[in-house]
């Protein structure tokens, strides 16, 4: 049980990561949702491989407003935010465990850093729109680097000064995350302009316990897995 919620941190501050980008904060008219279908490399255990079966990687926008919704076997990570106000939160739901983080945007972090970005020549064609090609060399708050490919489009509202990929000069339509020695290929398969209900950027008020960082919920999961264990379980 151990280390299947190890697996569960892993991919939850994997996700938790990348929810926060310039893509979750895009402001504009688009008014739809970008479907993406993810690839996975790199150290993967059998146990994560079977947690990540049937998963679904979706973006919502309206106005200012964006979701970014990841769908697995064990959970789903929803994450609402507003331009307008700067703030988001993540809503959990993860191994019967209800939670929320709470993410300021107008405070900033020391440790986020923005990524060495190289434009290159190149272009493909990417849910139908031409993309150009960036590679990104981006720090870990661990001090581990590593470049990810990206392929993005101008033709859909992004912000420059956001998150992962900041400075980045487009909408990622494809793109790679890391962490812990796993690798995860995003590709949009479609992008589909239509009307998005308000009720998709509503966020719970009961329910979930609050907590400072996703980090700190996965230590308190790891406790209660323990603890329903009855000691070190794997």
């Amino acid at each position: 049980m151990k280390k299947i919620v190890k697996i569960a941190s892993v991919m939850a501050i994997g996700f938790g990561f990348f929810a926060f980008t310039n893509y979750a904060y895009a402001p504009g008219s688009f008014e739809g949702v970008i479907t993406y279908t993810m690839k996975y490399g790199g150290d993967v255990p059998p146990q994560a491989a079977s947690m990540m079966q049937g998963s679904t990687f979706k973006i919502y926008t309206k106005g200012d407003k964006s979701r970014v919704e990841f769908s697995f076997a064990m959970g789903k990570n929803v994450t609402i935010s507003d331009r307008s106000t700067k703030q988001s939160v993540s809503i959990n739901d993860m191994m019967g465990r209800k939670y929320e983080v709470k993410n300021d945007g107008t405070k900033k972090n020391p440790d986020d850093k923005a990524p060495d970005i190289k434009y290159l020549d190149d272009t493909k064609t990417v849910a139908g729109y031409t993309c150009k090609h960036a590679q990104a060399t981006v720090t870990s708050k661990g001090g581990e680097a590593y470049t990810s490919d990206i392929f993005y489009t101008d033709q859909l509202p992004y912000a420059e000064d956001m998150g992962q990929y900041k400075g980045l000069k487009g909408f990622p339509l494809s793109f790679e995350t890391k962490q812990r020695g796993m690798s995860i290929y995003f590709t949009a398969e479609s992008v589909t302009k239509q009307s998005v209900p308000d009720s998709l950027f509503v966020i719970p008020t009961t329910g979930y316990k609050v907590y400072n960082s996703q980090q700190e919920a996965m230590q308190d999961m790891q406790k209660g897995s323990m603890k329903s264990s009855g000691g070190d379980g794997e």
